[in-house]
């Protein structure tokens, strides 16, 4: 009985195989496991144009403010600085940004203000005096009078006079201490006011960026000597692709200053110095402050890329193009130039031997994963652009 059951079982396992093996090798089939089935052997009869292999150079940098300055409080200050401008101004040199009061100054401010109303009272009094003395004069005879009416108002003069001098010093205290009183900070270049939200102890007072804004970045001594001052770059922001063209501004002759750690120094990595780099840009449009940026330096021949027309698309009021990247379909945006016949010019965006894609068969957009094999049809489609 058990024998039989085994023949049974070993029956129905040879019937399984031969149905995944056997069977379709005999019709001419293959066997598939899982959902792909030939997705990257498909052949969408892509048509592509070849940039020029070229070498270049790369400089990865962050975008900063020609100018920034943040102020911080002043720790010797007892008092809340009083801040004259509203976040987001623009303001010009020598805009007065925020004053501090010194309370001291303030307290010597009261007091001399204080005396000049007294010295008032003394010199009202003086001149209540004064006319009395006349007023007794007057009424005594003339036989009477042990004194002169020219020795009265000298003598009371004299009074107002010294009263006089008083007020004078407290006037020119006072002036002398106004203008001290408030201590102001004013802007050094023409920039924007950024106001922190959050007021705690480390924030500064405010900060003020310029509107002009430039890539900083490094180059390896490697690719140092490779470039030079007023070369020309693409640039594009990392994260979203946008490109603008730019040039290099400065390079740094001597190495940041850094002290090296006993495992970097053993590496051939480590012991690579690196030099500080600026580009400027030639547009602003879409870039922010704080961006990262790459730079694509061409050392070969600068002549400009031509690129077919049908392969440019646009989306948003940016044109890119579809590049196929290892197998896997990508955008890069791009800014383009003069139009040539059926070619237009693209000044930036492009990578050396980016194999941008002209046409196919089957719709092709970012993110798909393509093939190099051909199909049947032979036919070539638009791409579509993806939305």
């Amino acid at each position: 009985m058990k024998k039989k059951k085994i023949m049974v079982i070993v029956g129905v396992i040879a019937v399984v195989l031969i149905g995944l093996f056997i069977l379709p090798n005999l019709f001419g089939g293959k066997p598939t496991v899982g959902p792909e089935k030939n997705a990257n052997t498909e052949d969408l009869g892509i048509e592509y144009f070849e940039v020029p292999d070229i070498e270049q150079v790369y400089i990865n940098g962050v975008v900063q403010p020609e100018q920034a300055e943040a102020f911080s409080k002043d720790a010797k200050m007892t008092s809340t600085p009083e801040i004259k401008v509203n976040n987001g101004d623009v303001v010009e040199p020598e805009t007065i940004l925020f004053t501090y009061e010194d309370k001291e100054i303030t307290k010597e401010i009261e007091s001399q203000n204080n005396t000049l109303s007294k010295l008032a009272t003394k010199k009202q009094n003086i001149y209540k005096k004064w006319n009395r003395a006349i007023d007794n004069y007057n009424k005594t005879k003339a036989e009477e009078r042990n004194t002169t009416g020219a020795a009265i108002d000298e003598q009371h003069q004299a009074e107002v006079d010294s009263v006089d001098e008083e007020i004078l010093f407290s006037n020119e205290t006072i002036a002398d201490l106004s203008t001290k009183q408030f201590i102001s900070t004013k802007a050094k270049f023409k920039g924007r006011v950024s106001i922190p939200e959050v007021k705690d102890e480390n924030a500064p007072i405010l900060r003020l960026t310029s509107d002009g804004l430039y890539v900083a970045g490094k180059v390896n001594e490697k690719d140092l000597m490779k470039i030079a001052v007023d070369q020309k770059a693409n640039l594009s922001v990392v994260s979203n692709g946008t490109s603008v063209t730019g040039k290099i501004s400065y390079i740094d002759d001597n190495p940041p200053e850094t002290k090296a750690t006993p495992s970097e120094s053993s590496s051939a990595e480590g012991s690579m110095s690196t030099y500080n780099v600026k580009l400027s840009l030639d547009s602003l449009e879409g870039i922010k402050n704080g961006y990262h940026m790459q730079a694509t330096i061409n050392l070969g021949d600068n002549k400009a890329i031509e690129v077919p027309k049908k392969a440019i698309h646009e989306q948003d009021g940016k044109k890119y193009v579809l590049v196929n990247d290892f197998g896997s379909v990508i955008r890069r945006d791009i800014q383009v130039g003069e139009e040539k016949g059926e070619n237009i010019v693209v000044n930036s965006g492009l990578e050396s031997a980016d194999r941008i894609i002209l046409s196919s068969k089957k719709e092709v957009k970012e993110g798909d994963l393509i093939g190099e094999s051909k199909d049947e049809t032979g036919e070539a489609a638009p791409i579509a652009a993806k939305e």
